[in-house]
């Protein structure tokens, strides 16, 4: 029984992943054994074209999850609670600058859950000139029409989903009426409740991502997108019929961080709903960085938005914390950053795997392993390479590099891919212990970085060497002197040990008293170099003693300061 649910396993991820086996009988310098080429599997199933229904959304006829209970939401149903999401700059000629979807979550508080790549502004997080619109599906298949004004109310850096408030109606936008039981009596409260509602839409009903495993059905949910050149293009909602064929852990985010399927969508897809084939939202599609040329294929599961909501419902703020903080990726970090359209994710590592012969889904992820691990496991998403690009996967251990480990090959799979692969050993052994450094490169430059300690343990980190301004250099150093006023102040810092770091916050005191407490951002600056992290003041910095402490991981590991008078 258990052979036969692995082989189901592995033939669903079969469509997704690329892997081959890294081994060498010498390390370094055997000339006995050839550097492999990666082979794709599966390519071609990786670009499904979605369902589209300009006129009218395809029913599904599909049955509930409960044979007994009632039938499950049709796809003209669900589709009612999808919202295309669009940022405005009203002083741009082409006042639209992202676009994307959503889905509704709460009716009565006006919420929204997309993702934040969408609505959250690149660069240094401010939201001036910035407006956020939502347009509204009120006949299923037909046009979006543009009704509500939105506020970011909460955010998740690490997750990046964001809830957003319905704030007002644009223009001329009326209520489309309730989808309520007539009532020729006198008003009740339900009545007075929907006058007050900003949304004639209903909210979708929220289900349990954790149930959900490898081969399940899914369905996606969203808008094309809105052309760059601002051309007339059609917005109606899209659905798409997917299977989960992967379900990705990620240090800072937990087990459950990434849902992957084979579905390949448009850019406009972003921040959709996915439900299950009985109709309750599991995810939200998302890229790796907001892109126009590159396919919608990840899923963050819904259960990382649970807090958000939350947060949102409680009254949430007008404009969330966003962080203030190092982009990643210059010049002073140990780990690159995005480089033009090419994204690289950093390498992941895990003891185990399942798969072979060309696939494989890995678990049990972590960064030091012990020195008998008879292998190394590994994957990296690649996002918005060219067809042709030439790929590198060069190995280091102990610094030494390692030529028969290392591999070159030609980009053949598409926009998006999730590559899999192993370090192994021919010796019974195992590879050698010692602390391993993969780093990918593609068309040229080091797109992403990581390492894995075998049989040995990283020193824990640690910050020292606190620099202040209040503003960033071009040699990416404190530029200008702090003064009473300032808007804004940057705390620089340089840190050592901090290999195995997943989570960075800051905290900001005012004569003793916490003033400022960032949110948790994903660490990206790697093992070692120089950060910096930040706080904005709208009122300008006030006289007294200032202080930053620095935590990774929840864990303080340094503090400094300044007086202004």
């Amino acid at each position: 029984m258990r052979d036969g649910v692995l082989k189901l396993l592995l033939a669903l991820i079969a469509v997704l992943a690329v892997a081959c086996d890294r081994a060498a009988e010498l390390i370094p310098g055997s000339e006995e054994t050839p550097i492999p080429t990666p082979t794709p599997a599966a390519a071609a199933a990786r670009t499904h074209e979605p369902i589209v229904a300009p006129a009218a959304l395809r029913i599904s006829g599909s049955a509930a999850a409960n044979p007994s209970g009632p039938a499950a939401p049709s796809d003209a149903d669900l589709a009612r609670s999808v919202v295309q999401v669009r940022v405005v700059d009203p002083e741009s000629v082409l006042p639209f600058v992202r676009d994307g979807s959503g889905v509704i979550v709460d009716r009565d508080e006006g919420l929204i859950l997309t993702s934040a790549l969408i609505v959250v502004p690149p660069g240094d997080g401010s939201e001036d000139g910035y407006e956020i619109q939502v347009a509204t599906n009120p006949l299923p298949g037909g046009e979006p029409r543009l009704t509500h004004s939105a506020a970011l109310v909460a955010y998740d850096a690490i997750s990046e989903l964001a809830v957003l408030r319905v704030t007002g109606r644009l223009g001329d936008a009326e209520p489309a009426g309730d989808d309520g039981d007539e009532d020729s009596g006198e008003g009740s409260a339900d009545d007075d409740a929907a006058a007050m509602r900003l949304l004639d839409e209903p909210a979708a009903v929220i289900g349990d991502a954790s149930a959900l495993k490898r081969g399940d059905p899914l369905r996606m949910f969203g808008h094309p997108g809105l052309h760059p050149s601002g051309a007339d293009t059609p917005q109606g909602v899209m659905v798409t019929v997917a299977t989960l064929v992967g379900i990705r852990a990620e240090p800072a985010a937990g087990d459950l961080a990434w849902f992957t399927t084979e579905a390949r969508l448009p850019h406009g897809n972003a921040g959709g709903p996915v439900f299950t084939s009985g109709g309750e939202l599991v995810g939200v599609s998302t890229q790796l960085v907001y892109s126009l040329n590159v396919p919608v294929s990840l899923v963050r599961p819904v259960a990382l938005a649970e807090d958000l909501i939350a947060r949102a419902r409680e009254g949430g703020e007008e404009r969330p914390s966003l962080p203030l903080m190092h982009p990643g990726g210059a010049p002073g970090t140990a780990l690159p950053g995005v480089s033009g359209d090419i994204t690289v994710t950093q390498p992941r590592f895990a003891l185990e795997s399942l798969g072979e012969g060309g696939t494989r889904a890995l678990f049990d992820y972590g960064q030091v392993f012990p020195a008998d691990a008879p292998e190394l496991n590994y994957e990296f998403v690649v996002q918005g390479a060219p067809d042709g690009a030439p790929v590198q996967e060069l190995w280091f251990l102990d610094g030494v590099f390692q030529d028969d480990l290392s591999a070159t090959y030609n980009w053949r799979l598409g926009a998006f891919a999730l590559v899999s692969d192993r370090l192994a050993s021919p010796n019974p052994a195992g590879p050698p212990t010692g602390v391993w450094r993969l780093e990918v490169w593609v068309n040229g430059s080091l797109r992403a970085a990581s390492r894995a300690y075998l049989g040995v343990r990283p020193a824990g980190p640690s910050v020292s060497d606190f620099a202040f301004g209040t503003r960033l250099s071009p040699t990416y150093g404190p530029a200008d002197l702090l003064r009473v006023g300032a808007e804004q102040v940057l705390a620089f810092f340089e840190f050592e040990g901090a290999s195995l770091v997943e989570r960075l916050s800051w905290a900001v005191y005012h004569n003793g008293r916490e003033y400022y407490r960032s949110p948790e951002v994903e660490w990206r600056g790697g093992p070692s170099g120089v950060w910096w992290v930040g706080m904005y003041e709208p009122d300008g910095l006030a006289v007294g003693r200032w202080q930053f402490r620095i935590l990774f991981d929840g864990v303080e590991v340094g503090r400094d300061g300044f007086t202004l008078r």
